[in-house]
């Protein structure tokens, strides 16, 4: 290489070397927050024994909201837990940025939602840098509010929640609430609902058996489908399991669903699933003509992530000693709360959904029939297609648990 090409790379690089860290930077927060939702659900599943929602996205954006304003170990903890890299300190902000700007659906056949809030007791001096880059980087607000007065603040919070999803989540708090020691409640508010690529008849929808658990058998409304999507067929840990794709209309989104074999247990399989194994599925997963039958469902869930996330080490915020001067400069700022309600609907339709807050690569397999009845507990990951991150995560083990039953059983 000539000196004169030698400069001219050096030129292009400095040109560049900003683009290429955004890149690098975005690329490393999909890894991270893909590797945060799976943390998140191992820990939610080890102590729920049914159905199963929540938004690692709403969770992670309350816990930025928190680490822009954090310091020392309270910073560090949480760093650490979202799988973030301690050398990036700030970059990520600018990433996490253009990623909310890039899961925000581009057609109208979406309605997505997102939006948080911070309310903190009145009497506490809020600083403008933090006003700001909450503002900035989380389109949220900050509110000073009187939580001794608990039926105010109960009311207040709950309406601002409801109209953020659309009516969908309601009364997200109550007086029991708050008290004189509150000082800080997180709020997130995500709202999504989005039609199928190609709809269930309502007319193929018929009762079918599902069995729950230790052999037990319910009747549920089962949805019928014939599609050409991506499906696969996998074995890890002498296991095995489908997956397939139901993508929405306008493919920007799409809901994975994974079905383990009759003989396996889905506790089983769910100790196993690792970011490299969703990554190798995505990879391996071919188009294919499906029969696909889905149980339609609705799950509730309310979920106190105060306990999961000290299950997860982060300890710091929720104690009057954490470092939290990057919000105000008081000793007795600590997070009181930090809840997510989530409501989850599936049918013919479509999907409807809102929350308020390295293993082996699978190998493919090839049967002759291409049917996907999830007839017995399965997982779902519902993802946004351009980054590839996760926005809802569970599982679904008695789809007659949320109290629909009789509903939907005297409609067919």
């Amino acid at each position: 290489m000539t000196m004169t090409q030698t400069w001219f790379w050096r030129f292009l690089l400095m040109l560049c070397g900003p683009f290429l860290t955004r890149i690098h930077t975005s690329s490393l927060l999909t890894d991270s927050h893909a590797r945060f939702a799976l943390d998140l659900y191992q820990t939610i599943r080890s102590s729920n024994e049914e159905n199963i929602i929540f938004s690692p996205l709403g969770a992670r954006l309350v816990l930025g909201m928190v680490q822009m304003g954090a310091k020392g170990k309270t910073q560090h903890q949480i760093r650490k837990a979202l799988r973030l890299q301690d050398d990036l300190i700030g970059e990520e902000f600018s990433a996490l940025k253009s990623f909310l700007s890039a899961i925000q659906p581009k057609k109208q056949e979406f309605t997505f939602n997102l939006a948080n809030a911070l309310y903190l007791q009145e009497g506490f001096l809020v600083k403008e840098q933090y006003l700001h880059g909450n503002e900035a980087f989380f389109q949220s607000t900050v509110k000073l509010v009187d939580f001794q007065d608990a039926k105010s603040c109960a009311e207040a919070i709950s309406t601002w929640v409801e109209n953020k999803t659309d009516g969908k989540i309601k009364n997200m708090f109550s007086t029991e609430d708050f008290g004189p020691l509150t000082r800080l409640v997180l709020v997130n508010a995500i709202y999504f609902k989005g039609d199928w690529k190609q709809k269930f008849r309502e007319e193929e929808t018929q009762p079918m058996d599902f069995t729950v658990k230790d052999g037990y058998v319910t009747e549920v409304p089962m949805m019928k489908m014939h599609l050409r999507t991506k499906l696969g067929y996998f074995t890890h840990s002498q296991m095995n399991y489908q997956v397939v794709e139901l993508p929405y209309e306008g493919n920007e989104f799409s809901l994975i669903l994974l079905l383990p074999g009759e003989d396996v247990a889905i506790e089983e399989l769910e100790k196993e699933i690792s970011v490299d194994q969703i990554q190798g599925w995505l990879k391996a997963m071919r188009e294919e003509h499906v029969e696909i039958s889905l149980p339609r469902f609705q799950i509730e869930q309310k979920l106190d992530f105060k306990e999961v996330f000290k299950a997860l080490n982060i300890t710091e915020i929720f104690s009057g000693g954490c470092d939290l001067s990057g919000i105000a400069d008081s000793s007795d700022l600590y997070i009181s709360q930090i809840t997510q309600k989530i409501a989850f609907v599936i049918n013919e339709g479509g999907s409807e959904a809102a929350a308020a807050t390295g293993g082996q690569v699978p190998v493919i397999m090839s049967l002759e029939r291409n049917q996907f009845v999830a007839n017995r507990p399965f997982l779902f990951i519902l993802k946004n297609n351009p980054t590839e991150s996760i926005l809802f995560m569970g599982r679904v083990t008695n789809p007659e648990a949320q109290k629909m039953r009789r509903r939907d059983m005297d409609s067919l």
